[in-house]
């Protein structure tokens, strides 16, 4: 019997290694390379003529046929992008300012009244909703919708009315009140409307621009739309955390008002392509699926995988501090140059996001190829959860900086000052947030990934922002005067409070999921379940369906077509094992019928 460290080790080799490649180009685009097309794969008229449009055709088990373009950044998938870039910018600037916004600090004579806490309390809940709702849209989309329908909803009939009402809430009106601030009207907005709508299109948009790709003539690009979809939103999470907070400070209303325009224009674009897109009938998961799954039971099991993503929730409660309690100790420091708070310094996250990401895939990791080293999954997440425990012992040096200056000065800290929390939070999720991705894809069933990829999304923004909602009731004298307000935006009062303590509790969470992870028994049961994922997909696609057993003539000639010959196409083929674009686990067909010339 192979001792833990074989198992291990042999994990290690097996998991995430590619095959071989091939000759067969995966990046159809041009009309010169139609011409080793086969006709199956063309969509051709009666005359035998290709659609100009869209020439490449792919149909699933159920007979259902879909047409590509050659160019579909170009054709139609440019629509989704700008869909996403404008909601990612409304999002990320309007939920980086509301900590400020609720407690007063852009209007002192019109705001919600909220205390530091209550305020942090209710972006928590409200995020946490963010990443709970993809449980529902996501399978609203694949089985009842489709994923353009689904989108459609959930920014007409929650994302947009969230927004209008937020904006409105910002100035005394007719239609939410002129005497006080509405706040019943900004919960239902903050905590229904639009965590709804951001969750619905956060968990389809992303599958509904990769579904516009061939899934197998086009799979190199898909891969390169996922870089160009990842670009985007850090794009325009940058261009929003930075563009808002400083709107906000001159008005309030204008700032809000600019991401419902932006979203509302956003999806005047997004309708326009309609008859562009590809749309992929809705449905549940095909025969083939439900075979793989239930061959698979005994090798590759869900609550596994659902052990390994809840590895990396001590990181992610660090991580979802950006926006909560580094905004509380960045709202009493100095802003740099006159105008740059907190809210701005977060594209810090985005930014380190980008390059410690460029960094690792292009240097890092090769360098550990080189060397004929694979980082073991618990090492990487380690590895991410040290970073953020660093973040954390910047954020109580700034402590201590914070009420040093005061006491003997007067005066606040540069904002500057908490530059490095947010770099290092950046850092941390390249080896925690996109493993985790990787392994609710990788280790689990073929018929789980429904539930493995919506875990996920709720490890990393819905349970932690629950788990730190508790922490802050429990926290909460820390955050209070010493008159026993938690109104704390003021120098005067922040020095008063003890801040630092809650910084050490979460630096004692972070330090947990480092140990937690690096302690070898964990590490070899990590590896045992991804060596049972890797057995599991091996053994689909080496298995053969019963329809294909005895093979005709006709068979085994089509069978040397170069087309079939990759091993990753024959993986596709026949078992539907392939597709990288997973939501909820849609992109898998049954090719028991196999499409004929």
């Amino acid at each position: 019997m192979s001792s833990n460290k074989d198992i291990e080790l042999e994990a290690l080799r097996s998991v995430g290694v590619r095959e071989a490649s091939s000759t067969v180009p995966g990046d159809v685009h041009t009309l010169q390379q139609l011409e080793d097309v086969p006709d199956e794969y063309l969509n051709l008229d009666h005359s035998g003529n290709c659609n100009k449009h869209r020439p490449l055709l792919h149909t699933d088990g159920n007979g259902n046929s879909y047409a590509y373009a050659l160019n579909p950044l170009k054709y139609s998938v440019f629509l989704i992008l700008v869909l996403e870039l404008l909601e990612r910018f409304s999002y990320y600037g309007l939920y980086m300012t509301q900590t400020n916004y609720l407690t007063g600090s852009y209007n002192a004579d019109w705001n919600a009244d909220m205390t530091s806490m209550d305020a942090a309390s209710l972006i928590s809940l409200s995020t946490a909703v963010v990443y709970t709702v993809p449980f529902i849209s996501g399978m609203l989309a694949d089985v009842f919708l489709g994923d353009y329908k689904t989108i459609l909803v959930g920014v007409l009939f929650f994302y947009l009315p969230g927004l209008f009402i937020i904006a409105s809430s910002t100035t005394p009106n007719w239609w939410l009140g002129m005497n006080s601030f509405n706040v019943g009207a900004y919960k239902v907005a903050m905590m229904l409307l639009l965590p709804v709508g951001a969750g619905t299109v956060k968990a389809v948009v992303n599958i509904f621009g990769a579904r516009q790709y061939h899934p197998f003539l086009q799979k190199s690009m898909v891969e390169s739309f996922y870089v160009q979809f990842y670009m985007v939103i850090n794009v325009g999470a940058v261009v929003g955390c930075f563009t808002i907070p400083i709107l906000a400070r001159h008005s309030i209303t204008a700032a809000y008002s600019i991401p419902f325009v932006l979203l509302l224009v956003a999806v005047l674009f997004f309708t326009a392509g309609s008859k562009r897109y590809v749309n992929v009938v809705p449905g549940h998961a095909t025969s083939a699926e439900e075979e793989a799954g239930t061959a698979d039971k005994e090798k590759a099991s869900f609550s596994d995988v659902a052990k390994m993503l809840a590895l990396i929730i001590p990181f992610n409660i660090a991580y979802i501090q950006c926006p909560t309690t580094f905004m509380v100790q960045g709202a009493v420091m100095e802003p740099f140059l006159g105008f740059i708070e907190a809210p701005t310094l977060t594209n810090l996250d985005s930014a380190s996001v980008l390059v410690t990401g460029y960094f690792v895939s292009s240097y890092f990791y090769p360098f550990l190829a080189k060397k004929n080293i694979k980082l073991a999954t618990g090492y990487k997440f380690a590895l991410g959860s040290s970073i953020g425990a660093c973040a954390i012992l910047w954020s109580l040096f700034l402590e201590k900086m914070i009420h040093d200056e005061y006491d003997r000065t007067g005066g606040r800290v540069n904002v500057l000052w908490q530059a490095p929390s947010y770099i290092l939070i950046g850092a941390g999720e390249i080896f925690s947030i996109s493993t985790a991705y990787e392994v609710a894809f990788t280790a689990s069933p073929p018929n789980k990934k429904v539930f493995a990829c919506a875990f996920n999304l709720f490890c990393i923004g819905g349970l932690p922002n629950i788990l730190s909602l508790g922490l802050y009731r429990i926290c909460g004298q820390w955050f209070q005067n010493d008159n026993g307000s938690g109104n704390i935006g003021r120098i005067q009062d922040y020095s008063q409070a003890h801040v630092a303590n809650y910084f050490w509790v979460l630096f004692g969470v972070v330090l947990f999921g480092v140990v937690i992870n690096l302690l070898r028994p964990v590490r070899v049961w990590i590896a045992r379940v991804e060596a049972r994922a890797a057995k599991a997909a091996s053994g689909a696609a080496t298995s053969t369906p019963k329809v294909q057993r005895d093979k005709t003539s006709e068979e085994k000639k089509r069978e040397t077509d170069p087309l079939l010959k990759d091993q990753k196409q024959m993986k596709y083929m026949e078992e539907g094992t392939e597709a990288h674009i997973y939501r909820m686990n849609t992109m898998k067909a049954e090719f028991s019928k196999r499409p004929t010339k």
